[in-house]
């Protein structure tokens, strides 16, 4: 087994071994760090290595976020949200990515994986994960939606507003109903 593998497996196991309630914060940057950990394997980025520190954990980075949405400065004074590009890139600078270089990776495919990995989350119910990546219309049977680029464009038509139309008429319809 190589170094990349000892800490790879190291990693996992130490970000699979945190334990938060589901749906919390930190739940979801423990699972957007295991997904950065997968990427970040396939992509032979130092980011292996920096998941792997036993300083660093998901309860930091969160506080990482946190601070620095403290700081940010919105319209109406200090921000509280975070717009995913930003908290990634947060998280990353957490971890020792410098600044530059985590908007670089993020912007070479990471935020693509991240936000692929989240799509897959919300799969049709009773599709297996296979039949959702390999056959999405077979997997779930939606209502059909027709091929726009086989229709030909129809100009669509004006109502025409009839000479004798006038607002008196509309008027009195309306005095009727009152």
């Amino acid at each position: 087994m190589s170094d990349i593998d000892e800490l790879y497996e190291k990693a996992k196991e130490k970000l699979e071994a945190e334990s938060f309630q589901h749906g919390t914060p930190e739940d979801v940057i423990r699972s957007i760090c295991l997904e950065w950990l997968e990427w970040a394997r396939t992509n032979n980025t130092k980011a292996v290595e920096l998941l792997a520190d036993a300083a660093k954990d998901t309860e930091g980075a969160y506080k990482a976020m946190e601070n620095f949405a403290r700081t940010k400065k919105g319209r109406e004074g200090n921000c509280v949200k975070l717009n995913p590009l930003e908290a990634m890139a947060c998280v990353m600078e957490y971890y020792g990515i410098a600044p530059g270089e985590a908007h670089n990776q993020l912007e070479a495919g990471l935020m693509y994986h991240l936000m692929m990995a989240e799509c897959k989350k919300c799969k049709p119910y009773g599709a297996d994960e296979q039949a959702a990546d390999t056959a999405p219309a077979s997997a779930a049977k939606a209502t059909p939606v027709s091929d726009p680029e086989n229709k030909p464009y129809e100009k669509p038509k004006l109502e025409e507003v009839s000479p004798s139309f006038s607002f008196d008429d509309f008027d009195s319809e309306l005095e009727g109903l009152l």
